[in-house]
């Protein structure tokens, strides 16, 4: 199918167009990224009734939205993101990242060592041209790149300081969280426990931080950007290194933060319409590259986690995906959540919105937006992925599953009691949370895999949407029973 002209096509023409296009998109790969620009630039020319239309088309419905390309959605979202970020006054962006052991991705994609690598994504190049094109038009506002580590060894921050340095950008820099610790200038960091494992001043290594002690020091420093910007609206975004969010997005958060009088916006990658996750790993015969995507059983356990969290720690009610890896928020409340943090490695992200929630509530503000976003899996250095050993029967497979799921929940109840004095004091805790609190606190691994198995079998041949709701519509009595 020929492509149409993507600024004055019908909505239905380019629809169909999408539908037909390859699904999957790399985000290794530099031509891919210039071609959805091209598509954006294209579509933000369009009226944003038509915008809105074509977005409702591809995305409204989480089911819809696996029918067409990654890069189309990310080319409309960002095209929607650009025109509404020039209908707001100025502004000026923080945005901060960690960088340990990025010393593959922040490279090109290729094979020469030491210059380019088969993970490559190029992404502080990537970032600031990104950062560039959604700017491109609001001339009264700014922007800058914070780059932050907490131990890599590999001197991720030095080639982040090459790149930007080569490049003659002026709005970068790199931090390293450990010379700020032996000069003493962090401000509501926990000294005592960054210090607390493994430590010696030898070398680069923060290890009781894993993200969260780069992220929180990122927040500090972004903080102190809002005196050189007086005049404009300082919003500070906190994103993942990789490319699995293109920062042609932030003005849907910006815009729900200015317009949606919240302090906030929480990226999420699923559980409201408009909100597309890219996970579906494509082989080469299909084309290859992340195409959106979830398998049916992780709709329902995230559901379920959802359902439960937002009893356990109220001020994520409205949140259903704390892990995506794209906020953006005021500086006054940014700056007094980095002090009430204690999670500094794998739970951070809910307990620092936890923090962000009850700071801006003991303000008298509202705290937390959510915002829909494309969001594309970016696997070849992830942390967080791993394929099958191929070594475990199908038995053990599934508790380990479980037995990752039902850890969560452990991590959530230790965050309700760290919480729990503040929560109290926000009328936060009611008698219902309270019940959910000892039904979870209670629930061992078997329990919440009898949960979880009752759930899958009723859902069985139905389509399944996020929030699942089903799921949402089920009783503490009802889990309970599904649970015995």
């Amino acid at each position: 199918m020929s492509a149409p002209d993507l600024t004055t096509a019908g909505v239905d023409e380019v629809v169909a167009w999408a539908g037909a296009k390859k699904l999957g998109h790399d985000l290794t790969i530099a031509a891919e990224h210039e071609e959805y620009i091209a598509w954006a630039d294209a579509l933000y020319k369009r009226d944003m009734d038509s915008l809105r239309g074509i977005e409702k088309a591809i995305s409204e419905k989480m089911t819809d939205s696996f029918k067409f390309p990654t890069a189309f959605h990310i080319a409309v979202k960002t095209a929607i993101s650009k025109k509404l970020l020039e209908a707001l006054p100025p502004i000026h962006c923080t945005c901060v990242f960690a960088l340990y052991k990025e010393n593959n991705r922040i490279l090109p994609c290729g094979n020469e060592p030491g210059k380019s690598h088969p993970n490559g994504e190029d992404f502080v190049r990537r970032k600031h041209i990104q950062m560039s094109w959604l700017f491109a038009n609001k001339k009264d506002s700014s922007w800058t790149l914070l780059g932050v580590d907490d131990g890599c060894p590999m001197d991720s921050t030095g080639m982040m300081k090459d790149i930007y340095t080569s490049e003659g950008y002026d709005n970068c820099a790199v931090y390293k969280l450990k010379d700020a610790i032996i000069k003493g200038t962090l401000k509501g960091l926990d000294v005592e426990k960054l210090k607390s494992e493994a430590w010696t001043e030898d070398d680069a290594l923060v290890k009781a931080s894993q993200k969260a002690g780069a992220i929180l020091y990122g927040l500090e420093l972004a903080c102190d950007e809002t005196a050189k910007y007086p005049g404009k609206k300082h919003i500070i975004v906190y994103t993942d290194s990789d490319l699995s969010t293109d920062l042609g997005l932030c003005g849907l958060n910006f815009d729900t933060i200015i317009n949606g009088g919240v302090e906030c916006s929480v990226s999420q990658r699923f559980g409201q319409p408009y909100s597309v996750n890219c996970g579906k790993l494509l082989d080469d015969a299909a084309g290859g590259g992340i195409a959106p995507g979830m398998p049916e059983a992780s709709r329902v356990h995230l559901t379920l986690r959802h359902k439960l969290r937002m009893q356990l720690l109220p001020p994520l009610a409205l949140v259903m995906d704390t892990n995506c890896g794209h906020k953006a928020l005021t500086p006054e409340v940014a700056a007094g959540t980095v002090s009430k943090v204690k999670d500094y490695k794998g739970s951070f992200d809910i307990d620092w919105l936890v923090c962000v929630g009850n700071c801006a509530k003991a303000a008298g503000k509202e705290p937390i937006g959510t915002t829909a976003i494309p969001w594309v899996n970016s696997v070849g250095e992830s942390n967080f992925w791993s394929a099958p050993t191929g070594e475990e029967d199908e038995a053990a497979k599934k508790l380990k599953s479980a037995t990752s799921w039902h850890g969560i929940f452990k991590a959530m109840i230790a965050m309700y009691g760290w919480h729990k004095e503040e929560l109290e004091k926000l009328g936060l805790v009611t008698d219902e949370s309270k019940a959910y609190v000892e039904f979870v606190s209670a629930m061992d691994v078997e329990q919440y895999m009898r949960l979880s198995d009752a759930i899958l079998a009723a859902l069985e041949g139905k389509e399944i949407n996020m929030p699942v709701d089903y799921i949402m519509d089920l009783s503490l009595d009802d889990m309970k029973k599904l649970a015995a």
